[in-house]
């Protein structure tokens, strides 16, 4: 009898343990993946996807200066501004009361 007893009473803390088992499993999975998808973004540079993008790129790896960096900026700017200029819409007025 007393053996069947200790048996049930390991079967319930072990019932019991699961969760915090898996849960634990789980937050160490999750820290690994992250810690691989840090290190796989760390070795792989990404590549920039506008050009805004490209020149900050450039400004940061020396290759432009600031000076022409403000430039470029400057004429993709205005490059956009006679692409898509921006209209304002008109006032309507106070509402008549």
């Amino acid at each position: 009898m007393m053996l069947f007893a200790l048996t049930v009473f390991l079967v319930l803390i072990a019932i019991c343990a699961l969760p915090a088992v898996f849960d634990w499993y789980d937050e160490a999975k999750k820290h690994r993946d992250v810690a691989e998808a840090k290190e796989l973004a760390a070795t792989v540079p990404s590549r920039p996807e506008s050009l805004e993008g490209v020149l900050v790129a450039q400004l940061t790896a020396d290759e432009i200066n600031r000076g022409q960096y403000i430039r470029a900026m400057a004429k993709v700017a205005a490059r956009d501004d006679e692409r898509h200029p921006l209209a304002v819409p008109p006032e309507t007025g106070a509402a008549d009361v």
